[in-house]
């Protein structure tokens, strides 16, 4: 399109359309310089027009037929410079029907928008992010997929890619225990992570079997240990069981008041509380169930805190994961 956009100084003071000119070169002028030659752009723009006034509102004498033509009255830039939308393709994807599965999807986009994605095509249980691109989710269903993503960049330009996206039928349970050194008998925390002198062979506070346990506070002052590991339970085990043994003594007198506490999580869930109320002889077993977990990586974690007077230690030996 080849559209006038007047300068201003050729517009009479009385005319009704001299700002909207004015508005028009100044967006024009905002963004290019004129010259006295042709100028190409790839420039999104909207124009707004006709405008007409006769010579009585404009420069008395330019028009012999007293009609002045204006045909540009407003011009909106619009954010973007005419680029294009490119998605990176990720490539063939294979899957665990009941496995907890995330693949990014990349996308270069020189338009200068927002970028938004959309999906087709995926598995059942599987979703991509509007706004990161990231699909992620549980597929549900065993099968061969063909997923198109499609990024959109907010000034109009769009891009594409599709692959395939194999989700294979979930696999037979096998029954096992998944804790690495769950009675401590390594004499390391190792693959649990835990704080200093958790790991301990001492006498005063000795083991359920074998020689080691985890010792967790124990000081009579303000203190907080903890000790955690991370397990993966499969997709196809339907149960699945977290044990342990757990010894409390104290110091503390009160039979109402828990003045020191020994937490139980399992990822962002309180599965326990212990205290010193809880305080026992010899060892009791403790158990949960972790089958709602299934597909997915969950860290178990143990959270001992102590207030500044009277000891409370809690003792815990042969740990399990048991999945079947």
């Amino acid at each position: 399109m080849i559209a006038e956009i007047p300068d201003p100084a050729c517009v009479g003071a009385g005319s009704p359309l001299l700002s909207s000119v004015q508005k028009a070169r100044g967006q024009f002028d905002a963004k290019y310089t004129a010259t006295g030659s042709f100028q190409t752009a790839n420039v999104p723009v909207t124009v707004t027009g006709v405008g007409f006034f006769d010579f009585q509102h404009g420069q008395t004498g330019v028009a012999p037929n007293g009609v002045e033509l204006h045909s540009v009255l407003d011009v909106q830039f619009a954010s973007g410079t005419g680029g294009s939308v490119s998605v990176t393709n990720p490539g063939s994807q294979t899957g665990t029907a009941g496995t907890a599965a995330s693949l990014p999807i990349s996308a270069t986009d020189t338009a200068g928008g927002t970028l938004s994605y959309t999906a087709t095509g995926l598995a059942p249980g599987l979703a991509i992010n509007s706004g990161s691109g990231l699909i992620s989710g549980t597929p549900s269903t065993a099968g061969a997929y063909s997923p198109t993503v499609t990024a959109h960049d907010s000034t109009g330009p769009s891009g594409s890619a599709s692959f395939t996206w194999t989700i294979n039928p979930a696999g037979a349970c096998t029954t096992a225990q998944l804790l690495g050194n769950p009675g401590f008998e390594t004499g390391t925390a190792a693959p649990w992570t835990s704080g200093s002198g958790v790991i301990s062979n001492n006498t005063s506070e000795p083991a359920r079997t074998g020689s080691w346990d985890a010792w967790l506070d124990g000081y009579g002052s303000t203190h907080t240990d903890m000790l955690s590991q991370s397990v993966t339970i499969p997709a196809s085990c339907t149960t699945a069981n977290f044990s342990f043994y757990l010894h409390i003594d104290t110091a503390e007198t009160t039979t109402g008041t828990a003045y020191d506490k020994l937490t139980v999580q399992a990822g962002s869930t309180t599965l326990a509380t212990y205290s010193n109320l809880n305080k026992n002889t010899g060892y009791a077993q403790k158990s949960f169930s972790l089958s709602s977990y299934a597909g997915q990586t969950v860290t178990l974690k143990f959270t001992g805190t102590e207030d500044s007077t009277l000891q409370t230690s809690f003792a815990i030996d042969d740990t399990a994961v048991n999945i079947s």
